[in-house]
């Protein structure tokens, strides 16, 4: 590498590639794999964190009211497992002998479940089934009405609805639906926000969320409850997506990261409120009601909440952002550059050698890196989704301790990414956490069947959720640290579509208990291992610092030094 003959800012940048400082963007002499991707898609200095600093008051205040948005999003992810969960059911008494203790009618009129219950004959009385003298036909009819156990949860879809027997898929279908809407809604939420501008789809599908809150509770048939379940998960991933661009794109340096990972804290709280909640309203419409005014209450900070910098400046809005920096840089007390609009005008967005598109994804280097990156995000969202969402499956002891126990543990997970993100790198952290997750489940299928013991298997499940917790949360960092900013929306919304066929499956993961009862976890297991080990197979993007000795300006493990995160 030879000597820079000049210290203008394209020769630093020039020598940070040689360097091996930017592997988001790899060398054309340092690999083999030729994309058309221009390497100098990034032009101009981070004019945002110039302006106002890399983190401040108003940044801490911003990303905090931003990270608010999670919860009524993870609200609604979450309620199914209280308000879809199966009860023990049975076929109602008839009024002649709606005095006849329960456990002797089902004894005496269904055999064979809760589907079907014995033909009575006309002589069939209280006394006689009490005596055990009562006749026995064997003729059965498919039972009408049913009768639920309301000592864990109260009334649900699924009591409401009928949703048992033959009509027992339909409960799982609703899930899929509104999974279905989280995947369409992953890929479109980039789109949308990347043309209509951060703030204002933010606060549009916030405000759409709580109507359609409140439109749930007034549905009178399951059809209608699924429609709004469909339309539900494509606004909720939506609102998630613009609060966490937003987030990241009102900070610099390390801050990213930290604002990145910071966004997540509210999934477990969520959790623990639903579960709280559920203990003091059983009933599904009761719990509905209360978890949506809080989504109400949000839509006020349209007044407080910026636009993206970044995003106004993507998009030759120079002079709205202008005053927004200045606001910005008035409330963190800095003291704004005297040549603000010469650096406002180095921000050029025309410089992209190439127009953004799907076959990018697939050609040169990119193609491995899609690929990979497919395969971990649908382990990834099989282990997380499917420990989260299938607690009820578990059936260990009380729910809503169960409920509260995992999301406890996921706390310190969020917490501890940070560092590891900021010092360990990340493909090995990735790779190890998912496959503690996949141990863990192991373990806790091995202790049903050796010990039977409750706790030791919750034990297990926590150890597993703690991990898989920490995978979700780094896993999205790197992906977008591994696609050129050209493409980056693009790269991570591919890997929202796999995240979404993942999801589809989550609610017929327990369906496989039909073969073999331990299958279900050990399905989660093997993808957990087998998504680390696909991850292992990726570059890392955590840089080491340049040495004193070199001339270079700084650079981060998430994005180039000169970023343009608004397109």
């Amino acid at each position: 590498m030879g000597e820079m003959k000049m210290t203008t800012f394209p020769d630093i940048m020039r020598k940070c590639f040689k360097m091996g400082l930017f592997k988001i963007i790899p060398s054309q002499g340092a690999h083999k794999e030729k994309p058309r991707i221009s390497e100098d898609e990034d032009s101009g200095p981070d004019v945002v964190s110039t302006v106002i600093g890399e983190y401040g008051r108003w940044q801490l205040m911003m990303t905090f009211l931003l990270s608010l948005f999670s919860f009524p999003c993870t609200f609604h992810i979450f309620l199914p497992t209280f308000t879809a969960k199966a009860t023990k059911f049975w076929c109602e008494r008839p009024d002649n002998l709606s005095t006849l203790p329960l456990e002797n009618w089902i004894n005496y009129s269904q055999p064979q479940g809760g589907c079907y219950v014995r033909t009575l004959s006309s002589d069939v009385t209280v006394e006689s089934i009490k005596n055990l003298t009562a006749p026995v036909l064997d003729s059965f009819q498919k039972c009408e009405k049913w009768g639920f156990d309301r000592s864990e949860v109260g009334d649900t879809i699924i009591s409401e609805w009928g949703l048992v027997c033959d009509k027992a898929s339909l409960t799982n279908l609703a899930e899929v639906v509104f999974l279905v809407g989280v995947g369409i809604g992953g890929v479109v939420g980039g789109w949308i926000s990347d043309r209509f501008g951060r703030k204002r789809i933010l606060m549009t599908m916030a405000a759409t969320q709580s109507a359609l809150a409140i439109l749930s509770l007034l549905v009178s048939s399951y059809v209608q409850y699924v429609v709004v379940r469909l339309i539900m998960g494509l606004v909720s991933v939506s609102v998630v997506y613009a609060a966490f661009v937003l987030s990241v794109e009102l900070v610099g340096g390390k801050w990213v990261t930290i604002a990145g990972v910071c966004n997540f804290f509210p999934l477990p709280l969520a959790y623990i409120i639903v579960s709280l909640l559920s203990i003091v309203m059983p009933n599904w419409r009761d719990l509905q009601l209360a978890l949506s005014i809080p989504g109400c209450l949000l839509i006020l900070l349209w007044f407080v909440l910026p636009e993206s910098p970044r995003w106004l400046l993507s998009m030759g809005q120079t002079k709205e952002a202008k005053a927004l920096l200045e606001k910005a840089a008035k409330f963190n007390g800095r003291q704004i550059p005297s040549d603000i609009d010469k650096l406002l005008q180095v921000y050029n967005t025309d410089t992209k050698a190439e127009d953004p598109n799907v076959c990018m994804l697939l050609r040169g280097y990119l193609l491995k890196r899609t690929v990979c990156l497919f395969i971990a995000w649908f382990a990834m969202t099989i282990g997380y989704y499917g420990l989260l969402l299938n607690i009820g499956n578990f059936n260990l002891g009380n729910l809503h301790l169960t409920s509260i126990i995992l999301a406890v543990v996921e706390i310190p997970a969020i917490a501890l990414s940070i560092p590891i993100l900021l010092k360990a790198g990340r493909r090995f952290p990735i790779f190890i956490t998912m496959l503690v997750c996949g141990l863990a489940c192991v373990a806790s299928e091995l202790f049903s069947i050796s010990f039977n013991n409750e706790w030791a298997m919750i034990a297990c499940l926590m150890v597993g959720k703690f991990a898989i917790g920490a995978t979700n949360m780094m896993l999205p960092i790197f992906t977008a640290e591994l696609y050129p900013t050209v493409v980056r929306n693009l790269g991570v919304g591919a890997s929202q579509i796999s995240s979404g066929l993942a999801l589809m499956c989550i609610p017929y993961l327990w369906e496989l208990t039909a073969l073999n009862e331990h299958l279900p976890m050990v399905t989660i297991a093997a993808m957990s291992v087998a998504g680390g080990a696909t991850v292992l197979l990726l570059p890392d993007t955590a840089h080491p610092k340049p040495k004193a000795t070199e001339s270079a300006p700084p650079c981060n493990g998430m994005y180039t030094t000169t970023d343009d995160r608004g397109r």
